[in-house]
This record gives C-alpha cells, sequence and structure tokens, in this order.
C-alpha cells in the first residue's frame, strides 16, 4: 500500500514536471515568435519611413526639373523687355520654336554678328520669336550696346539660322505725359518713316495692333522690299525687321 502510494505521487510529480516544462518551452517560442513579429514590424516601419523620406526627397528634385524644362531660361539677368514688347502674341509659338534653329544656335550666331559689328563684346538681354507676313518664324535677339551705352542692338536669325542686324542704337522710350495720338496721325507718322526709307512709291501692305501700338507694314513693288514699323499711342516709332 506504501508503495502504491509513493508511485501515484512520483508519477503526479512527474506530470507537474512534464506541464511546467511544456509551459516553459512555450514561452520560449512563444516569446521568439513574438520578437519575430516585432523585428518584421520594426523593418516595415523603417522601409516606409525611407519610402516616404525618398519620396519627400525626389518630388522637389522632379518639381526642380518640371519648372526648368517649362521656365524660358532665354532673357538675361534683369534683362529689360524689349524684344518681347515688340514681338507679337503667337498663337503657335511652340510650332514656332520647332521650327526655327536651337536657341543657343541662334544665339550664339547672333552675338557672332553683333560683337563683329562693333568689335567689342555686346551684353545679350532679350530675346522674342514672330513671324513675317508669309508666316515664316524668326528671333528677335537684343543686345546692350556698348558702343553706344543706353542703346541697344536688334538682330533676327531666321529659320536657316542667318543674322541680321536691323537696329543698331534702338532706345528705350520712358512713359510720359504726352497726349496719345489718333489713329490717323498715328499712319501719317508711319507713312513718313516708310518714304524716307523706300522711297515716295511705299504703299501701306497692312495694319494691325500690336502689343506696343499699331504695326503698319509699307511695300515697294519695285524694289521688292517691306517696311515696318510700329507707332505707339504717344507717337513715338519702333522699326520692325523685314526679312527677305
Amino acid at each position: 500500500m506504501k508503495n502504491l502510494i509513493l508511485t501515484i505521487m512520483a508519477f503526479l510529480l512527474a506530470c507537474c514536471l512534464a506541464f511546467l516544462l511544456f509551459i516553459a518551452t512555450n514561452q520560449q517560442a512563444l516569446a521568439k515568435v513574438h520578437e519575430t513579429i516585432s523585428s518584421f514590424s520594426v523593418v516595415d516601419e523603417i522601409a516606409e519611413a525611407k519610402d516616404v523620406t525618398k519620396e519627400k526627397s525626389e518630388n522637389p528634385i522632379k518639381a526642380a526639373t518640371k519648372e526648368e524644362r517649362n521656365k524660358e531660361p532665354y532673357n538675361a539677368e534683369n534683362y529689360k523687355p524689349i524684344a518681347k514688347l515688340t514681338t507679337h502674341d503667337l498663337k503657335d509659338d511652340e510650332i514656332g520654336k520647332a521650327n526655327l534653329p536651337p536657341f543657343s544656335n541662334a544665339l550664339k550666331k547672333a552675338q557672332t554678328v553683333v560683337d563683329k559689328d562693333n568689335n567689342d563684346s555686346n551684353a545679350y538681354n532679350d530675346y522674342g520669336i514672330d513671324t513675317t507676313c508669309q508666316g515664316a518664324h524668326y528671333y528677335i535677339f537684343t543686345f546692350e550696346n556698348k558702343s553706344k551705352p543706353n542703346t541697344y542692338y536688334r538682330v533676327t536669325v531666321d529659320e536657316d539660322n542667318k543674322a541680321n542686324v536691323f537696329d543698331k542704337s534702338y532706345q528705350i522710350k520712358q512713359q510720359n505725359d504726352k497726349p496719345n495720338i489718333s489713329p490717323q496721325e498715328s499712319e501719317v507718322i508711319a507713312q513718313k518713316y516708310a518714304i524716307d526709307e523706300l522711297g515716295q512709291n511705299a504703299v501701306l501692305k497692312d495694319v494691325k495692333e500690336s502689343k506696343d501700338g499699331m504695326f503698319y507694314t509699307f511695300h515697294e513693288y519695285k524694289k521688292e522690299k517691306d517696311y515696318k514699323v510700329v507707332v505707339n499711342e504717344t507717337g513715338d516709332v519702333i522699326r520692325q525687321p523685314a526679312l527677305d
């Protein structure tokens, strides 16, 4: 009887020991699983943080790249808007750029012609794009005339990258209190300049509004030459290029 009781107690102790070992073993496993899950969570958080940081760092670069593509890096710093004010707002400006030589090539050509004209280094100012009456596109570039302070060269570059100086001493007119002139007076002024340039046979070919005033085109049929001029509302004259 005593041996039976000892056997039963030994069996119960063995069961308790097995149960304790089972719990201890499973706690280690559970802890390991918990640790693994936690490590995955940390990795995910780090990866997510890296993605957010990367996205934030890339967005300004993408924005800057887009801005660089869209802006016009063609005018000098603190430029005077000369070419831009004396050219028209072209609806097909992108088509014009596609038909013209690359900007850098055209600017280099214009710069070379201008510097050769007065044997000096003339600072670039601004540019514009316009069309002839026949629809051919051309650039207008302006440069500070170093030989004549406060005046500007104006140069055209056509679709064949041919440069031509059409004004060597353009002056920016200061706005004043001069009264506005009538359309009739404007045409008379334009006609006078056209006759001085083309002779008595100059005929008015076209007239339209521009950003700077009334834009006149005169033609001399014997010489087959055009003369273009803008007369602003106060009667000041701005000569325009006449490409062949």
